[in-house]
């Protein structure tokens, strides 16, 4: 039977009760795995912590004959969830960094140094190895690889500026616990965290690095993850370094960022997922012209660039960035997986939503965005009807009434992890 909507339970009455006794006893089990169902996943938490080895799966009591198995749906569990985090130093990834023990001889000389740092700010980067990573049965064994992007958002409420995470690692762990994973294991999460503050007033450094396509640094940005982090990554970890195994995945304009990751370098990755997703006229151009092979594809899609006349300045620019042409073979095998929330089905998102608010830390302040995912519709349509008219396969599913933040994503974040892992899909 189903309790509390999440949790499985089997009772296995002992031959010594009697019917009513029986009865009895699931009632109580029933009572008591409602009144605890919301502290599951604190106690995952803390058990995922402090021990190397998170719970078991499937809990039982011999005695009572109950057995309750962890519920897949959410909220999954916070935090590392028995998995090693490592931190990538940025002295080891962006130019000119050093480190001299005295951060007053902490220069370069080099100016293309200083002003590569200036257009991408050096961060550190932290990478989740899931437990299995140092298993001794899979000492010999290589793991996909994830790059998530906004990566401080991953997994660790504490460090989401929200006050919540995505969750990704605790639904990485629980769709590994039910074997729903293609891969056997959960892959390797690269964090990579949003440049911080801005290049000018009003001028974000994230709205630049997750920019449109032409933007000289969501360029550099992609650079930076294909021919830097990347190679760093294969070379310090045990990782599948082929593109059905290697995905991105990103939020708003992280999402953009993913897909346009598989555009600009399709000789490295694979998957894209693209969670409320953001695009912008010069993205949704690159994708169109990557896809024109035939006069009757143009003319099915020439409407898009009338729409957005800005976008034939990335047609004009040219588009071949990256490590490999971007053309039609390429974009149809790749994995890619867009969602939405916002109002839809006749379900409007509420201005106001007090769990927003209800956070273990001190970003009870969060705002919500109840407005955007709305808003970013027409442009995620614009999107799929490129796709559709092109015969590029995806996923697109819709959340009517999800909000545009970490908490509303972490409650659907097993949907594209899933498409990007799950059995009978590949990348």
């Amino acid at each position: 039977m189903i309790v509390s909507s999440s949790y499985e339970l089997t009772v296995a009455t002992a031959p010594s009760f009697s019917a009513a006794s029986g009865k009895r006893t699931t009632m109580m089990a029933r009572v008591l795995l409602a009144a605890t169902s919301l502290m599951w996943n604190h106690v995952d938490s803390i058990f995922a912590n402090a021990y190397a080895e998170p719970m078991s799966p499937k809990r039982s009591n011999t005695w009572t004959g109950y057995h309750i198995e962890r519920p897949l749906a959410p909220p999954f569990p916070n935090g590392p969830c028995g998995g090693k985090v490592i931190t990538l130093p940025r002295v080891d990834l962006f130019s000119g960094q050093k480190d001299n023990g005295n951060p007053l001889l902490n220069f370069n000389l080099n100016p293309f140094s200083s002003l590569e740092n200036a257009v991408l700010p050096p961060r550190d980067i932290k990478v989740w190895l899931p437990k299995e990573y140092h298993f001794p049965e899979y000492s010999r064994q290589c793991f996909p690889v994830l790059y998530c992007h906004d990566g401080q958002t991953a997994f660790d409420d504490s460090s989401s500026w929200t006050g919540s995470s995505m969750r990704i690692v605790g639904a990485l762990t629980r769709l590994s616990e039910r074997k729903l994973l293609r891969t056997g294991t959960p892959p390797i999460v690269v964090c990579i965290p949003c440049a911080e503050g801005a290049i000018l007033p009003g001028i974000s450094r994230r709205h630049m690095e997750y920019g449109d396509y032409n933007h000289p640094v969501s360029q550099a940005y992609g650079e930076f993850v294909a021919t830097k982090l990347h190679p760093y990554v294969k070379e310090s970890f045990r990782v599948l370094d082929v593109p059905e195994h290697t995905s991105t995945i990103g939020c708003s304009l992280g999402g953009q960022a993913s897909l346009q990751l598989i555009l600009r370098y399709p000789n490295i990755f694979g998957g894209a997922a693209c969670l409320s997703p953001c695009f912008q006229p010069g993205t949704i151009a690159a994708v169109t012209a990557s896809l024109v092979t035939t006069t009757e594809i143009a003319a099915s899609i020439g409407g898009i660039l009338r729409v957005f006349p800005k976008a034939n300045e990335s047609l004009a620019s040219g588009l071949g960035y990256g490590d490999g042409e971007t053309d039609t073979a390429d974009l149809r095998s790749k994995t890619i997986y867009l969602d939405n929330g916002g109002d839809a089905d006749n379900t409007r998102v509420p201005i106001f939503d007090v769990h927003d608010h209800f956070t273990m830390n001190d970003k009870f302040w969060n705002p919500g965005y109840w407005w955007l995912d709305t808003n970013l519709q027409p442009m995620i349509d614009a999107m799929r009807f490129v796709f559709d008219q092109a015969g590029v396969k995806y996923t697109y599913e819709r959340f009517p009434g999800g909000r545009h933040n970490e908490r509303a994503w972490a409650q659907r974040i097993h949907h594209p992890l899933l498409a990007l892992y799950g059995k009978g899909t590949t990348s």
